[in-house]
């Protein structure tokens, strides 16, 4: 018996927490289903700052910049939860003061780069750790360059990558799309072209979801001439 298809696209950034832990889930929902659906993940770009400046910025300096000075007094509590949610899912967070928030533009387009190597999903999740886990910057494009390698991008696709301008024009139409169709905040799933599941959803919702999306074969009560397996026809 065939397994039924799904194409799940994830709208995410590299700089939201909440997109790694949204990921991890879809991941161990789609362990429980693997004997019954044939899924086709793609990963796209989405900037929730893209006017961040190339050299990136200290968290607190944003916090305060975009929620203002009495925001900072919430940090320690908001990092602590969302470590204690990220450890649930397998992921260590690691936040700091000093924590810097990137310019995410070149690393979408190394996640755009990835899938014609079939390999987006590791160089996505290499990107998120990273970032949470390793405190790394973001907009370093020789680090960009040593994850692609690391993780099955040929070295040579990669030399004077960034400093060109493929896959510029490709994450600008992501965003453009992702724009259109009504997305405001990530991770956002979309699923068979139709279906959007916003937020990090926990894996007993994704299971729902398959349920109720996957495309199943009904017979209509219609006849005609066939042949069978018998040979008769």
């Amino acid at each position: 018996m065939s397994k039924q298809k799904i194409k799940i696209d994830i709208f995410s950034d590299i700089n939201c927490p909440w997109c790694y832990i949204g990921e991890k889930r879809l991941q161990n929902a789609l362990q429980k289903v693997e004997d019954k659906y044939e899924v086709d993940v793609h990963f796209k770009a989405f900037e929730l700052n893209p006017n961040i400046p190339q050299e990136g910025m200290t968290r607190l300096d944003y916090f305060k910049g975009n929620y203002g000075e009495q925001m900072l007094a919430q940090i320690p509590t908001m990092d602590s939860r969302m470590t204690e949610t990220g450890a649930a899912e397998g992921i260590d967070f690691h936040f700091s003061d000093d924590m810097t928030v990137n310019n995410t533009f070149n690393g979408h387009r190394l996640i755009w780069l990835a899938e014609q190597y079939g390999v987006q999903e590791a160089v996505s999740n290499a990107l998120f750790k990273s970032y949470f886990t390793e405190g790394n910057n973001m907009n370093d494009t020789e680090l960009l360059k040593q994850v692609g390698i690391a993780h099955g991008i040929p070295a040579e696709k990669l030399e004077g990558f960034f400093e060109g301008e493929v896959g510029k024009k490709e994450v600008r139409e992501m965003e453009a799309f992702a724009q259109t169709a009504g997305i405001t905040g990530v991770p956002a799933f979309i699923i068979n072209d139709k279906y959007l599941v916003s937020g990090a959803q926990p894996s007993e919702t994704f299971l729902q979801v398959f349920q109720q999306v996957a495309p199943a074969i009904e017979k209509l009560d219609i006849e005609g001439n066939s042949c069978s397996v018998d040979g008769v026809c």
